[in-house]
C-alpha cells in the first residue's frame, strides 16, 4: 500500500524511472502529535542516487526534484 501512495504522490512516470533504475527509497516518517490513531503525520521521500552521472540525468529530467546534501 505504501508503494501506491509513493506513486500517487511523485506521479507514475517519476516512480516507474526510479523503479526502474533499481534505487532504493527512503522514507522518513514522523507520528502524528495530536492525533494518536494516525501513524504518520508527515513522510517525506527520498531516493539515493549512487552515481553523480545518474544524478545529473535525473536532475536536467525532473527538474522539479529538489536535491538533499
Amino acid at each position: 500500500m505504501e508503494q501506491m501512495w509513493i506513486m500517487r504522490e511523485l506521479g507514475t512516470e517519476l516512480y516507474k524511472f526510479v523503479e526502474s533504475q533499481d534505487w532504493e527509497w527512503k522514507l522518513l516518517r514522523s507520528k502524528s502529535q495530536t492525533l494518536p490513531d494516525d501513524v504518520y503525520c508527515r513522510c517525506d521521500i527520498y531516493v539515493e542516487i549512487p552515481d553523480t552521472k545518474q544524478g545529473t540525468l535525473f536532475a536536467l529530467k525532473y527538474p522539479t526534484a529538489k536535491m538533499v546534501s
